[in-house]
């Protein structure tokens, strides 16, 4: 995979994608949206990747060889539909549920809000 900022963007939208068309049960599980917002704004300049269900930013490529660090907030998709926030390192516990929405958007502007993007500028 290309360590370009944009590969990594649409590489998560193709994943996304594929998640969202192999839900079990048929539902739409929504991360296209999700991501598709998140690129759209602020946490575009971040790198996406997905963890144990969950949409989360780092600061460069391969974050885990040292390349950036993950950003100290991410997004989980619930079963049932809708978006939790959350404020904390997704490897470090306890995070804490900032917000709960059905709306992607909001999801993202929360998370943007969290994050301070003012701090990784």
């Amino acid at each position: 995979m290309e360590d370009s900022l944009e590969a990594a963007w649409d590489f998560e939208l193709d994943c996304s994608a594929g998640i969202d068309g192999a839900h079990d049960r048929g539902e739409h599980v929504g991360l296209v949206a999700l991501v598709s917002a998140a690129r759209a704004g602020g946490l575009g300049r971040f790198y996406p990747f997905t963890s144990m269900g969950r949409l989360c930013f780092s600061t460069g490529p391969r974050w885990w060889m040292g390349g950036g660090e993950p950003v100290p907030a991410f997004v989980t998709v619930a079963p049932e539909g809708g978006y939790a926030v959350w404020r904390g390192s997704p490897y470090v516990h306890p995070a804490a549920v900032a917000l709960e929405t059905c709306s992607a958007a909001e999801a993202v502007v929360e998370l943007e809000r969290v994050l301070g993007l003012d701090h990784f500028i």
